[in-house]
């Protein structure tokens, strides 16, 4: 009896594992569908592969509900050598202040990310907080969970 539960049991785990599996691929190839149609349109396709990688590890590390594109690259305004990338990650969890800023570069082009909590994103909104509106507002959402 033990033994046919188990087995049971065994067999959710995998199939449910594998659908989570499949359902992580599919945002995934989302988010390289979206990188590529912005930075395809503004001539950058020589980053398309780095920001990619980059945003994958951003995705395993710090599990976010929301990854979205700001700023310059998501007005589709993004001019080599002036503009940076700048990345808004939402978080189901509080982020220590230490924690909130992220600056990297990738091919020469300086990244900036913000890292916030959903509870931290909706006060900025309710006090209308410019970089939080103009990121809801004009952003575009690379990767999402909800």
């Amino acid at each position: 009896m033990h033994g046919q539960l188990y087995l049971h049991i065994n067999i959710i785990v995998k199939m449910m594992l594998k659908r989570h599996w499949e359902s992580q691929q599919r945002l995934l190839n989302l988010l390289k569908e979206r990188l590529r149609e912005i930075l395809s349109s503004i001539n950058a396709q020589d980053l398309i592969e780095p920001l990619e990688s980059f945003l994958e590890r951003l995705i395993a590390e710090f599990k976010p509900l929301r990854v979205i594109i700001v700023g310059s690259l998501a007005k589709r305004k993004f001019i080599r050598g002036l503009s940076d990338i700048d990345i808004l990650v939402v978080v189901n969890y509080e982020v220590p202040r230490d924690k909130r800023f992220i600056l990297t570069s990738l091919r020469d082009v300086d990244v900036e990310i913000t890292i916030v909590s959903r509870h931290e994103l909706e006060k900025a909104l309710e006090e209308d907080r410019e970089f939080y509106v103009d990121a809801i507002k004009y952003g575009v959402t690379v990767f999402s969970s909800e």
